[in-house]
């Protein structure tokens, strides 16, 4: 089985290969039980379609207009070593002699479920039996998923950091269809240059065929190609003669595989203290969205289990200057804007919420944008300006609670409790008010934003204020407060 020739996908059509989906005129839907192996599905397709088609500017446009034809796919696929993407290589390095290989079931390669027993291995699902058997093809996007999303913590000692870091956001731009999402994700060479500063003998080659070497892992050594499906592990997976329905995408196949190995590489890349404190530079990856301080550049993660991705949206379509530093959009948001595509788009930011070895809540969120990204930042920007403002002032007005003489853990107890459920409510506000991107302008967007922020801040507010209307001191705090909400 080949990963750019073979029916290896699973979709609501059954499966078909990234050939099929790239020159099909036919609106396929992917099919996978979990929101976190879909997102790693269309990094992976995308990073695919990229070694394919390794398209310049212009040609990526043509093929956002114009589509792909099968004999185009064949050519550029003519013009690449096909073998590399072969199914018994792929990702795939063998370890050194002396490793130890530790075997672990296949529910490891989801990180919202976790077998472990460690105190610190907490996942979101508690039933291992929810994915322990797997169809072959399914290994290779849990083997990506792996190296790019699953945090090396949740293995302990035997864990690694890839090349994107620990817990990583991802932001893909969504298009009208499949085809679309994974071609709108494709990176553009000639762009992609202008921004990666590789040295002249960087490697381009995947790491299965020319292996990493050494202790530090050099950013301008790694070339798009060798970067996109980087490794941080040996790893193999043991194929069985048993038929099995797949926990991951639910279809039939004639062998199934339950257990993987793997063994860590002892270097580190630029996402890693280490790395940076030895100067081995951030490699661009084109999904991450990336903080660069005066102590390194780091990838963007979502911070505790009440964050809500709205708050941080407009770090994802512009660079953001705050107080440790600038926040710059992903790669691919660049390239979509430079790309000044006029049709509808959305932006889909997806990641897990992790904390050491624990995944303590997941995003998969998706936004409307305006048609031209390039010229209508505001739009978006204004919005979440609009409920950060809000949140601010919802802040203000429980801190009335802090000059009561109560006992500060429980009066700030009060208050996160309020201002968490306003954070969480005020996603779905500003989700649906983007839905209007294209057809308001970026002031009318902004006072319906927020009017409903205001509203929904001043519901939970009043919520508090009956809560306690019999504890007079807490009560008379709300009620000073109160006028900090009605506030313009």
């Amino acid at each position: 089985m080949n990963l750019l020739k073979d029916d290896f996908i699973s979709t609501d059509q059954g499966k078909v290969s990234l050939r099929t989906l790239l020159t099909s005129n036919n609106d396929y839907q992917l099919q996978y039980y979990f929101d976190e192996i879909q997102l790693a599905m269309l990094q992976l397709l995308s990073s695919l379609a990229t070694a394919v088609l390794q398209p310049s500017t212009n040609d990526l446009r043509h093929y956002l207009a114009k589509g792909l034809t099968t004999e185009e796919y064949d050519a550029k696929l003519a013009s690449i070593n096909s073998e590399w993407f072969d199914a018994v290589c792929f990702m795939k390095s063998k370890a050194p002699v002396n490793a130890k290989n530790p075997l672990a079931p296949i529910t490891k390669l989801l990180s919202g479920i976790e077998c472990g027993t460690s105190p610190n291995a907490i996942g979101l699902f508690s039933e291992v039996s929810d994915a322990e058997k797997i169809c072959p093809d399914c290994t290779h996007v849990l083997n990506y998923n792996l190296h790019m999303n699953i945090k090396g913590e949740c293995f302990g000692p035997t864990g690694a950091t890839g090349i994107r870091g620990g817990g990583a956001i991802s932001t893909l731009v969504s298009g009208e269809s499949l085809r679309q999402t994974i071609l709108s994700n494709v990176v553009a060479i000639d762009f992609f240059n202008t921004f990666s500063h590789l040295d002249n003998d960087a490697i381009f080659e995947p790491m299965w065929v020319s292996p990493l070497k050494g202790e530090i892992y050099q950013a301008q050594k790694i070339g798009l190609l060798r970067g996109l499906f980087a490794l941080a592990y040996h790893i193999d997976f043991h194929v069985e003669n048993e038929t099995c329905t797949c926990d991951v995408c639910g279809c039939y196949a004639d062998t199934s595989v339950t257990t993987f190995v793997r063994e860590k590489y002892t270097g580190s890349y630029g996402s890693t203290k280490t790395g940076r404190d030895k100067g081995a530079g951030w490699w661009l990856h084109p999904y991450t969205p990336i903080s660069v301080r005066e102590d390194g550049i780091f990838p963007v993660g979502a911070r505790d289990q009440n964050w809500q991705s709205w708050q941080e949206l407009s770090h994802y379509v512009v660079s953001t200057e705050t107080n440790k530093g600038t926040v710059e959009p992903a790669y691919i948001v660049k390239q979509h804007r430079e790309l000044a595509s006029t049709g509808k788009t959305h932006l889909l930011v997806g990641g897990n919420i992790a904390d050491q070895g624990s995944v303590i809540g997941r995003v998969y969120d998706l936004y409307s944008m305006p048609s031209s990204l390039k010229k209508q930042l505001s739009k978006v920007t204004q919005v979440v300006d609009a409920g950060l403002k809000q949140k601010d002032k919802l802040i203000l007005a429980l801190n009335k609670l802090f000059g009561i003489g109560y006992d500060k853990n429980f009066v700030a107890e009060i208050k996160s409790n309020a201002v968490n459920r306003f954070v969480s409510n005020a996603q779905q506000i500003v989700q649906q008010t983007l839905l209007d991107v294209d057809s308001k302008e970026a002031s009318t967007l902004r006072r319906i934003a927020a009017g409903l922020l205001n509203q929904e801040a001043k519901k939970i507010y009043s919520e508090v204020q009956r809560k306690y209307q019999h504890d007079l001191p807490l009560f008379k705090a709300l009620i000073r407060g109160e006028y900090i909400l009605n506030k313009e």
